[in-house]
């Protein structure tokens, strides 16, 4: 009994998740308003919800069979009472990346207060999407790695949109397109992958929308930021 336990810990110990492909985040590079310069724009859009799992807690009675011995004598079961804990999806709504794009804007110049800007800047995101070849990608990971591996993968885009406000003309835009992919092996797999949040629905969102950010805001300030020049 004591090996069997021991074997038990030492499996727990070394059933770690090691990832054998991650996606690469994609490297940016803002631009500055031009120094003597003043760009005035307002931002909208970038709007996305998440979805939080928040746990209900309840009591279930439940009746256990099979025979046992009380002071009344022989009872043939007997009754319980345990406490249950159930997560519900819950969505909302977040401005968490609008205020991401906002502030990088103000971080490189761009003045955001003015009542009437020169430009607007809206940015829509889609998704996610899961083409078929990567849902075949994903099942033949567990199916071939009898269950010990994992393939996650979410795709995004974006729309960047960029109005003169003086003229109400579109002088900018662009597609974008976003993907994420993540491959983990564990030797135990539902102690090693279970733990980890590279491959969950959240995880793979917040990646792929806070790198649209980054790509859509480079592209605006370096085109507003060329204007001004």
């Amino acid at each position: 009994m004591k090996k069997t336990i021991a074997c038990l810990s030492m499996a727990v110990l070394f059933a770690g998740c090691f990832t054998l492909h991650q996606s690469e985040y994609p490297q940016l590079q803002m631009s500055r308003v031009p120094a003597g310069k003043t760009i005035t724009a307002r931002v909208s859009g970038f709007d996305a919800t998440l979805t939080e799992y928040i746990p209900i807690y309840g009591y279930e009675t439940s009746f256990v069979g099979g025979g046992r011995h009380g002071r009344r004598g022989y009872r043939h079961g007997y009754m319980t009472t345990v406490m249950t804990e159930t997560h519900v999806p819950q969505v909302r709504a977040t401005v968490a990346y609008l205020q991401k794009a906002q502030n990088l804007m103000e971080e490189n110049g761009f003045l955001l207060r003015a009542e009437k800007p020169d430009y607007s800047v809206e940015v829509a995101f889609g998704g996610p999407f899961v083409n078929s070849g990567e849902i075949t990608a994903e099942f033949m990971w567990m199916l071939c790695s009898v269950f010990s591996a994992e393939y996650s993968v979410q795709n995004w885009t974006a729309k960047l949109k960029i109005y003169d406000n003086r003229t109400g003309r579109l002088v900018f835009s662009r597609d974008y397109t976003q993907k994420y992919d993540y491959a983990a092996w564990s030797p135990l797999f539902f102690i090693g992958l279970a733990g980890t949040d590279e491959g969950t629905y959240n995880y793979m969102q917040n990646w792929c929308l806070t790198a649209l950010t980054e790509r859509t805001i480079a592209d605006t300030t370096a085109y507003l930021a060329g204007q001004a020049k």
